[in-house]
């Protein structure tokens, strides 16, 4: 728009000093011809008139416009102007003589929008060329950033430049290196603990097993070796569901069928629990996932209930877990990273792998999980309606 702008007032200011060049010019000509035409000298006139390119005319053109105009009670003068041509009629006693010739131009005003534009256009190239070099590598960086948070960690591209793009591309690839090992070296970590917890666990729950005279302290041994058990699980589950290679089955079942599912191994707190099936709804997906997600998050509200129940209920579409609390430290999306938890329960059993589990879960299928705290009760919700990709 400035350029615009100013492209018009440039040409309003040329066209300007044109028409004051070319109405001088004709005017000093008018006067040099006036003595002839008052005194019927028309042969001089007509001599002068084409000796200056000038031609005779019967009336006035078309489109005209008048620049100049005198007149006095015998004499009357006009300077006219079309697009390129420059005219003048003198009307003296009555009689009309029109003439016009082209209008001559020098080399500014015939090429003044070239003269113009030129180096406009040069410099938009140059701001385009400097901007296209810099917003390059910034849309690939920008683009490794999306699939970073995607959580394609091994995302990076080389760069030569040694400029401050350069050295933010080059931290952003370090970043993305470091993140990438740290959390490869943790998934080898939960996978090898995994399962090299699973055969000595086996061993002390067949030894517990077969003790006849079982004391309070082998029952709270039984307890621990449950706990380790469940951590074992939750460890394995988690590599099997970040592994990229999990095959989902897609089923259709009811949302009281995956609660029962999910409520099979809590056969020694049913007490603990209340149960409000609500309205059925069909459910698709992989039924033995889906329960872990309902499975945990069932068991993280009766370790961290501060009241002896829980409650589950199925409304609209979502199986609701309730459980009452004191609130949370941090946003729901800190907990659904794996290994992180509010300072206040590092004394209750757990790693912080329970909710991480169940997002990946739902988002595999994409399904989501909702959350509230609300009259001092925190309300977690898997909600069955997909979300769009």
């Amino acid at each position: 728009m400035f350029v615009i702008g100013l492209w018009y007032q440039t040409d309003k200011i040329i066209v300007e000093k044109q028409n004051e060049r070319i109405k001088n010019e004709t005017m000093l000509f008018i006067q040099s011809i006036l003595p002839n035409y008052t005194t019927g000298n028309l042969n001089a006139v007509m001599l002068a008139v084409k000796k200056f390119g000038y031609t005779q005319l019967y009336s006035m053109p078309q489109s005209f416009k008048i620049i100049e105009a005198r007149n006095d009670d015998m004499l009357g003068i006009k300077i006219f102007r079309t697009e390129n041509k420059i005219g003048f009629s003198v009307t003296y006693f009555g009689d009309n003589f029109v003439v016009v010739k082209d209008i001559e131009t020098d080399f500014w005003e015939e090429n003044r929008l070239k003269v113009f534009f030129l180096p406009i256009i040069l410099i938009l190239a140059v701001l385009y060329i400097i901007s296209f070099t810099i917003l390059t590598p910034l849309n690939k960086l920008s683009n490794a950033i999306k699939e970073f948070a995607k959580g394609k960690y091994d995302r990076t591209f080389s760069t030569n430049r040694k400029d401050e793009i350069g050295d933010l591309i080059r931290a952003f690839n370090f970043m993305g290196d470091k993140i990438y090992k740290m959390l490869k070296s943790r998934e080898l970590i939960l996978r090898n603990i995994g399962h090299e917890l699973k055969t000595p666990l086996a061993k002390m729950k067949l030894i517990l097993a077969l003790e006849k005279n079982k004391t309070q302290e082998i029952k709270r041994l039984e307890r621990y070796v449950l706990d380790m058990q469940k951590i074992s699980d939750n460890m394995l589950e988690f590599e099997r569901v970040n592994s990229g290679k999990i095959i989902i089955a897609n089923e259709e079942f009811l949302s009281e069928t995956l609660i029962f599912e999910a409520l099979s191994s809590f056969s020694d707190e049913e007490s603990r629990i209340e149960v409000n099936f609500g309205k059925n709804f069909i459910v698709r997906g992989d039924l033995r996932l889906l329960s872990v997600a309902v499975k945990n998050l069932v068991e993280n509200a009766l370790k961290y209930t501060a009241e002896e129940k829980i409650y589950i209920e199925c409304v609209q579409d979502k199986i609701v877990v309730k459980n009452k609390g004191d609130k949370l430290e941090h946003e729901i999306s800190y907990y659904l990273e794996p290994f992180c938890r509010d300072a206040s329960h590092n004394a209750v059993s757990g790693h912080g792998l329970g909710l991480s589990i169940v997002n990946e879960i739902l988002l595999l299928h994409r399904y989501r999980i909702e959350y509230a705290y609300i009259q001092g009760y925190h309300i977690f919700s898997i909600c069955f309606l997909a979300t769009k990709v």
